[in-house]
């Protein structure tokens, strides 16, 4: 194909995309009830619910994908097909992007395009995975600062955030490259922190390991806060059959660090934590942190 002919095909595409495809989509869509960030994060305090959240990654996998930290895994696709639409946990809550029903929270730019463009282009497989019959939380309540134009509610946010743990015994499920809350305050309100790593990248490939050794070293009592990938949606659905309370977090730390530094995009990297969207983030050293090291109760790594 010649270069004007490729460029003639974008800007039809384009012209597609921005006039009918994205309009079409944002309005069949607005019959999802998904709630806001501020929202699904009092709906977990008040309800102490399990949360499952798919993001672009997680709906990639099921499409046959994968990403930086989880190549395609077709059982891994099976696992969160089965669970975004499982009502038979107890209570148990499914998060999807509120983007892909209202974009007017994101800044210009890029995310505003990608999750546009994504929800268009996905919208028919979209639809057949998500109910207008159900509520759902929203996943992006971990992202609350990068993408968000309106960085005046981010204290309150992450203040509302930390009062899920507060005062509780929680063990943190994570990558051995994550360190969840390292270097900064996040937990510091819990009344006790303990940990469980696994792989940081395919950890699927370890899921029944790490049920296992979840279920034979954390007592119903304790909450689980887990950044694990894909693999934390299909936990926080298996654990909460089993009656724990288990919460996907994603990348709220990294979210967090990010806020921290006033760092203006995703490509910045954070020293000694996995930073999968930043150029090099899988580069991260050992860590010989005394309190880290202490809280570690069980590795599969």
């Amino acid at each position: 194909m010649r270069y004007y002919e490729t460029k003639l095909y974008q800007t039809v595409r384009e012209w597609y995309f921005q006039y009918i495809g994205i309009p079409i989509s944002y309005r069949y869509n607005q019959r999802y009830d998904i709630l806001d960030s501020m929202q699904s994060i009092k709906y977990i305090i008040d309800k102490k619910c399990s949360v499952s959240r798919f993001g672009d990654g997680e709906f990639y996998v099921m499409m046959g994908l994968g990403n930086g930290f989880q190549g395609s895994n077709p059982q891994l696709a099976k696992r969160l097909t089965e669970v975004i639409s499982a009502n038979d946990a107890p209570n148990h809550v499914i998060g999807i992007p509120l983007p892909i029903k209202d974009t007017s929270m994101l800044v210009d730019g890029y995310p505003r395009f990608f999750w546009e463009h994504f929800t268009c282009r996905y919208s028919i497989f979209l639809h057949k995975h998500i109910s207008s019959n159900r509520t759902y939380l929203n996943t992006q309540f971990s992202r609350f600062y990068n993408e968000n134009w309106d960085k005046s509610k981010c204290p309150a946010h992450i203040a509302l955030i930390k009062k899920i743990w507060n005062k509780k015994d929680i063990v943190i499920v994570e990558g051995e490259k994550t360190r969840s809350g390292i270097g900064n305050d996040l937990y510091d309100n819990a009344h006790t922190v303990q940990r469980i790593l696994g792989p940081a990248t395919n950890a699927f490939e370890r899921y029944n390991e790490m049920l296992h050794t979840i279920i034979q070293n954390v007592s119903k009592d304790k909450l689980i806060l887990m950044s694990y990938g894909m693999s934390a949606t299909v936990l926080a659905y298996d654990l909460a059959k089993l009656g724990y309370w288990a919460i996907d977090l994603g990348h709220l730390d990294i979210e967090y660090e990010w806020f921290r530094m006033g760092a203006i995009n995703q490509h910045q990297a954070i020293r000694n934590k996995f930073t999968n969207e930043a150029p090099e983030g899988d580069m991260v050293e050992d860590c010989h942190d005394p309190l880290y090291l202490s809280q570690v109760i069980c590795r599969i790594c």
